[in-house]
């Protein structure tokens, strides 16, 4: 199952942020597939990092993390079990006589496939097997300052701003 957390608007250029979100990628391992970083080797990579962006990217992953730990708390299986109901209810209805789904409503499928998952698993996560499968900093809405120039003029100064994403699997 998937787990992901986003922390909007941070006060730092993309350009960065994404030195340091490079770090936590999937790479290749031996057999030549992509693996992800376990959390607790990137939190001691990020820790080590003496970067403003590794501490916003930091306080993500631990959002993204707890995220994961109290999703068991918040809903009960019968809750779960209601939603996948719903959900396939959705898809049946989204989806033409052959039984494809329009383009726009194909997230359902992935979101019921991680919801099966979890009740898969009896409502637990172990976290000390959660990994990194994607982490990105996108570029958000800058905010726009001015500065007077020459002859009555002004320009532009761009106050860039990002948005930080993390998404964690337990998936093997």
């Amino acid at each position: 199952m998937e787990f992901t957390c986003t922390t909007r608007n941070v006060r730092m250029s993309p350009k960065k942020v994404r030195e340091v979100t490079r770090q936590l990628l999937p790479r290749k391992n031996k057999a030549g597939e992509k693996e992800g970083m376990l959390v607790s080797k990137a939190k001691a990579v990020l820790s080590a990092i003496p970067r403003k962006s590794a501490r916003f990217i930091e306080k993500t992953l631990n959002t993204a993390l707890h995220n994961a730990e109290h999703i068991g708390a918040e809903w009960s299986a019968a809750e779960i079990q209601d939603k996948v109901a719903d959900l396939k209810q959705r898809i049946e209805n989204h989806s033409d006589e052959n039984g494809v789904i329009q383009r726009k409503h194909r997230h359902l499928i992935a979101k019921l496939a991680r919801l099966e998952a979890y009740l898969d698993n009896g409502g637990k996560v172990d976290t000390s097997k959660l990994r990194i499968i994607n982490a990105m900093a996108t570029a958000a809405t800058p905010l726009r300052r001015w500065m007077t120039r020459a002859r009555g003029g002004g320009s532009v100064i761009l106050k860039r701003c990002t948005h930080i994403r993390i998404t964690l699997s337990d998936d093997e």
